[in-house]
């Protein structure tokens, strides 16, 4: 079991082709650092670790705008917990509505995800139903002649 350097540790450089790579590239965190002593192929990424962002893929369903979606629900929780409003004489500061524009950003990213499903095909299905009564067709257990 491979013991990581604190941080936010991650395939450095990322893999665009990877579902975590496009999962950086689509939000945005794709500057690293290298660690001392240097980890190969391993850097420190400046918001989220490899690990996390598997975990917000896999909440969303292996979808990747849909786990950017479960991110930024996430930020915008914890934004909601540490909201305040301050004055002081000229001095004024207000984050109470930080937690809603990350709302609503996740539910942009959410919509995309929705928009991703219906034009890939994804959960379309349909089933063979009987539409009628048959009397040449019974169920097996159906009780009653076989015609």
């Amino acid at each position: 079991m491979a013991v990581f350097p604190e941080g936010n540790p991650g395939v450095a450089p990322l893999d665009p082709t990877s579902v975590v790579g496009r999962f950086r590239l689509l939000y945005g965190d794709t500057e690293y650092e290298a660690y001392d002593p240097p980890e190969p192929g391993m850097g420190n990424y400046d918001a989220l670790s490899d690990a996390e962002i598997e975990g917000y893929i896999a909440a969303g369903e292996d979808s990747v705008t849909r786990g950017i979606g479960y991110y930024y629900l996430a930020l915008a929780g914890r934004a909601a917990k540490e909201s305040k409003s301050i004055a002081d004489y000229d001095l004024r500061l207000d984050t109470t509505k930080r937690a809603g524009d990350l709302r609503a950003i996740a539910e942009m990213w959410m919509a995309r995800a929705d928009e991703e499903d219906e034009t890939s095909g994804a959960g379309a299905y349909f089933d063979v139903v009987p539409t009628g009564t048959s009397h040449r067709h019974r169920d097996e257990l159906a009780e009653g002649r076989w015609c």
